[in-house]
C-alpha cells in the first residue's frame, strides 16, 4: 500500500503545481474576466487539464503496477488516464481558473490595454489565435512522439552514458544485478 500512498502524494504535489492559487477577489475588471473566459473557451483549459492528466498517469500507472505486480495494458494505462481527467474536470472546475487568469491579467495590462485585447479576440482571426495551440496540440503531440520514438535508442544510450558517470556507484549495482 505504500508505493499507492506515495504515488498519490506525488500525483498531488504535480497537481498543484499546475493548479491556480486561490485568489483573495475575482478581478473587477469585466474585460479581464472576458479575456480570461475567451482564452479558456478556446480549448486551452483541456488541454491543461489533459496535460495533467498525462502527468499524473505516470505515477498512478507506477503504483497499480507495483500493486498488480505485472504491467498494465495499454487499455487500462488509457482507462486509468480518462479516469485522472475526469477527477481533475471535477475537482478543479474551469470557473476558478478563469477568475484566478483574470487576476492575473489586471496586473499586467492597464485597463485599455485590456479592452483593445478584447476587441482583438472577439474578431475571426483573434479567435483563430486563442484556438491555435488547441488545434495543433494533437499534430504537435504526434510529432513529438515520432521524434523520441526516432532517437529513442540514441537517448537510452546517453542518459545510460551519463548515469554511469554521475552515479558510478548505483550503476555498479545495476550492472551486477543485471549479471544475475
Amino acid at each position: 500500500m505504500k508505493p499507492f500512498s506515495a504515488s498519490l502524494v506525488i500525483l498531488w504535489l504535480a497537481v498543484g503545481l499546475l493548479a491556480p492559487a486561490p485568489t483573495a477577489a475575482q478581478s473587477e475588471s469585466p474585460e479581464a474576466r472576458e479575456l480570461a473566459s475567451l482564452t479558456f473557451a478556446s480549448g486551452q483549459f483541456n488541454l491543461l487539464l489533459t496535460q495533467a492528466a498525462r502527468v499524473g498517469t505516470l505515477p498512478a500507472k507506477a503504483a497499480l503496477e507495483g500493486r498488480l505486480g505485472r504491467r498494465l495494458t495499454e487499455d487500462e494505462s488509457r482507462r486509468v488516464s480518462e479516469i485522472l481527467l475526469r477527477i481533475f474536470k471535477d475537482m478543479f472546475p474551469q470557473s476558478v481558473y478563469e477568475a484566478h487568469f483574470a487576476d492575473l491579467i489586471v496586473r499586467y495590462y492597464s485597463p485599455g490595454e485590456l479592452k483593445e485585447l478584447v476587441a482583438i479576440y472577439r474578431t475571426p482571426l483573434g479567435l483563430k489565435m486563442l484556438r491555435f495551440p488547441s488545434i495543433t496540440a494533437t499534430e504537435n503531440s504526434a510529432w513529438v512522439h515520432q521524434m523520441i520514438a526516432a532517437r529513442q535508442r540514441e537517448f537510452v544510450e546517453r542518459f545510460n552514458a551519463e548515469f554511469a558517470r554521475e552515479f558510478p556507484a548505483p550503476n555498479r549495482e545495476l550492472e551486477h544485478q543485471q549479471r544475475q
